[in-house]
C-alpha cells in the first residue's frame, strides 16, 4: 500500500480531516498501513511486560496507573515478595499492602482497587480467578472487568488482550497522542473514547504489535513535545508531521 492510498492527507492550508476521517473503512485501511509501517522500523512485538495470570496481571495494571514502567514493576516485585501467593495478598492489611506498593505512587487508592476487586472474586466465585472470563465475548468480558473497583477501559483491555487473547486494544497516554495526531481520533478524545473508535478498526492479528509499536513511538520519537518528526516512520501519511515539515522547509 502506497502513501498515496491515505486520501486524508492534508497540505498547507488545507481543512484537516475531521471526524469523518475515522468512518467507514478508512481507518482499517489506515491502521494496517501504520502497523506495516511501524513493524518496518520496530520489528513485529508478540510479547511485553505484562503477566500471563490474568489475576496477577490485573494487579500489575492496577499498579501501572499513573506511574512509569519501572516504578509499576518495582511496585509489583515488592507486593509479590511480601505476599507470595494471592491468598496471602487477599487477607493482607491496607497498611501493609499500601507500604509494599508505595514506590509506584497512589498507593492508598491502588490498595483499596486490589483488595476490593480480590474481595470480589472471592466472594462471588468462592476463588481468586477471572478464568470464567475466557469463554465470554469480548464486551462482556469487558463489562464485568470494568465493574470491579478501579478498573478502567485500559486496564480491562490490557487484561482482555494479554491474558486471554482477545482482540481488545488498550489506548494509553502515548497511543492517544499518536492517534490524534494521525487524525484517527477527534481532538478532543479521552482514552477510553479512543479505545471505542479504534478496536473496531484493527486489523485481525495486529492488535498486539500496532498497542507495543505505537508505545514505543509514542515515547521515542512522536514525544509530547518536541518530536521527532525526520525520523518517524509515519510521517508520509501524518497531518501533522507533514505540516511541521512543510513549516520547516519554507523558513
Amino acid at each position: 500500500m502506497g502513501e498515496a492510498s491515505w486520501k486524508a492527507r492534508p497540505r498547507r492550508g488545507s481543512k484537516a480531516p475531521g471526524r469523518g476521517a475515522a468512518a467507514g473503512k478508512e481507518p482499517g485501511t489506515k491502521l494496517a498501513d501504520v502497523s506495516r509501517r511501524l513493524c518496518a522500523r520496530f520489528g513485529r512485538p508478540n510479547r511485553c511486560g505484562h503477566e500471563g495470570d490474568p489475576v496477577r496481571n490485573l494487579i500489575l495494571t492496577i499498579l501501572s496507573q499513573n506511574t512509569t514502567d519501572a516504578n509499576r514493576d518495582r511496585a509489583f516485585a515488592s507486593l509479590m515478595r511480601q505476599f507470595p501467593r494471592i491468598s496471602l495478598l487477599a487477607s493482607a492489611s491496607p497498611a501493609a499492602v499500601e507500604e509494599a506498593i508505595r514506590v509506584g505512587g497512589l498507593a492508598k487508592a491502588k490498595t483499596k482497587a486490589i483488595l476490593s476487586a480480590l474481595s470480589r472474586l472471592k466472594r462471588e466465585r468462592g476463588k481468586y480467578t477471572l478464568d470464567f472470563l475466557q469463554g465470554d465475548p469480548l464486551p462482556e468480558a469487558r463489562a464485568y472487568l470494568t465493574s470491579l473497583p478501579g478498573v478502567g477501559m485500559k486496564t480491562a483491555n490490557v487484561l482482555l488482550l494479554f491474558s486471554f487473547g482477545k482482540e481488545a486494544f488498550p489506548v494509553d497516554t502515548h497511543i492517544l497522542r499518536v492517534a490524534k495526531r494521525l487524525r484517527l481520533v477527534p481532538a478532543a478524545a479521552d482514552l477510553s473514547r479512543a479505545a471505542r473508535i479504534l478496536e473496531p478498526h484493527v486489523p485481525a492479528g495486529e492488535h498486539v504489535p500496532l498497542h507495543l509499536n505505537m508505545i514505543r513511538l509514542g515515547r521515542e520519537i512522536c514525544r509530547p513535545r518536541n518530536p521527532r518528526h525526520a525520523e518517524c516512520p509515519l510521517l508520509p501519511v501524518c497531518p501533522e508531521g507533514m505540516r511541521a515539515a512543510d513549516k520547516s522547509v519554507s523558513r
